[in-house]
């Protein structure tokens, strides 16, 4: 047993030593010297103590060189600044990771790697699920114009990479979505649950909103707009300058345009039609499948109906209508007022409009002929051939026949004439 006071006090200090060396996992060996010996420099605030959580910056050359690290910031955004930063000193960066352009060069560091293998970060990576998902995420949080990693971006976790996109402003947003790759951006909005893509589209200005839904590919840009809600949807295709939306609806498969327009609601799908140059609402009209576009026309209210098939182009319009079965047509013309049915019936070439008004049902055809006025009316017949004058004429009950005006009759061939009933032709001016 020791029993000197000096071999006990030296006993201490070599068990202090121990200690300290096992803790810190190695001091300076001046310091130990000092602390053994009781010489040496002393400490320059000995009250001092070292900061809770700190850790080794790993092997100095003297003690006078050795710093604790600061306690690590716990938010996402201060991790990955703390992040950059290690990488940039790994890589002696010339910018340091202080300015944008620094925090862009670390985080695209190879070092960042070795960086996000100290268990300091762990969090980070349990977020993203993978080592490789972090400096993009970190370029998010951190408002970065520029990924590391573009297409990459579309591998972080749905909910975090929803989440962080809605955050951000609608200018860091539309930069971030614009630098994107085709198949980079395809993949990030498809990735999106509902909720996510509807925030994040209705975020984006309308330059930005129109250059990301035009630069995806028909498959993409279909997936995207179907799985939009109604309101969400109507949102978006409002938003659109004429020329972007021009673009995104004929670029929409068939099936996708269909489903897209009669999901809208009669006051957007109106807004949607009306806001298309002739060339394009023909396009997309004509592209629909046949229930596609009954349901289309039937949807919009009058107004928006007139507006649409007065714009057609001739062309146009008798595809449209010649597409329709009875059922449609006769639904169609019979919404429209007077005015504008009788600038949709003089549009149509003569054959266009004789197959319109043959395929009508009687009741429809009565009410769309007796509503005519008069010049209109005499155009509508009078450029029709014979043959289908009679067959038109011929299909109305004899009520009907009486109230079409007598100067109209007057004027058709005698072969479509003598068809008539007689009480009809007794109305009719002699000579």
């Amino acid at each position: 047993m020791i029993k000197s006071p000096l071999a006990q006090l030296l006993t201490a200090k070599v068990l202090a030593i121990s200690l300290a060396i096992f803790a810190t996992g190695g001091v300076a060996l001046a310091a130990s010297t000092s602390l053994f010996t009781g010489s040496g420099p002393a400490p320059a605030n000995p009250g001092a103590s070292q900061p809770a959580g700190s850790v080794s910056a790993g092997p100095v050359a003297s003690a006078s060189a050795t710093s604790a690290q600061a306690v690590l910031p716990q938010d996402a955004p201060g991790l990955c600044r703390t992040l950059a930063a290690r990488a940039a000193s790994a890589t002696a960066a010339a910018n340091g990771a202080a300015s944008q352009a620094g925090l862009e060069q670390a985080l695209a560091s190879p070092m960042l790697t070795q960086v996000l293998s100290s268990s300091e970060f762990s969090s980070l990576i349990t977020t993203v699920q993978g080592r490789t998902n972090v400096a993009d995420y970190c370029a998010l949080l951190l408002g970065l114009p520029r990924l590391p990693r573009p297409d990459g971006l579309a591998q972080l976790p749905a909910p975090v990479l929803s989440s962080t996109l809605a955050e951000l402003p609608a200018g860091d947003l539309s930069q971030v979505l614009t630098s994107l790759p085709v198949s980079g951006l395809s993949q990030v909005l498809t990735a999106l649950p509902t909720s996510g893509l509807s925030e994040v589209l209705a975020t984006l200005p309308a330059s930005g909103l129109s250059q990301v839904l035009t630069t995806l590919p028909a498959s993409g840009l279909s997936q995207v707009l179907t799985t939009l809600p109604a309101s969400g949807l109507s949102q978006v295709l409002t938003t659109l300058p004429a020329s972007g939306l021009s673009q995104v609806l004929t670029t929409l498969p068939a099936s996708g345009l269909s489903q897209v327009l009669t999901t809208l609601p009669a006051s957007g799908l109106s807004q949607v039609l009306t806001t298309l140059p002739p060339s394009g609402l023909s396009q997309v009209l004509t592209a629909l499948p046949t229930s596609g576009l009954s349901e289309v026309l039937a949807t919009l209210p009058a107004p928006g109906l007139s507006e649409v098939l007065t714009t057609l182009p001739a062309s146009g319009l008798s595809r449209v209508l010649t597409t329709l079965p009875a059922s449609g047509l006769s639904q169609v013309l019979t919404t429209l007022p007077t005015p504008d049915l009788s600038k949709v019936l003089t549009t149509l070439p003569a054959s266009a409009r004789t197959k319109v008004l043959t395929t009508l049902p009687t009741s429809a055809l009565t009410q769309v002929l007796t509503t005519l006025p008069a010049p209109a009316l005499a155009q509508v017949l009078g450029t029709l051939p014979a043959p289908a004058q009679s067959q038109i004429l011929t299909r109305l009950p004899t009520s009907a026949l009486s109230r079409l005006p007598a100067s109209v009759l007057s004027k058709l061939p005698s072969s479509v004439l003598s068809q008539l009933p007689g009480s009809v032709l007794s109305q009719l001016p002699v000579g």
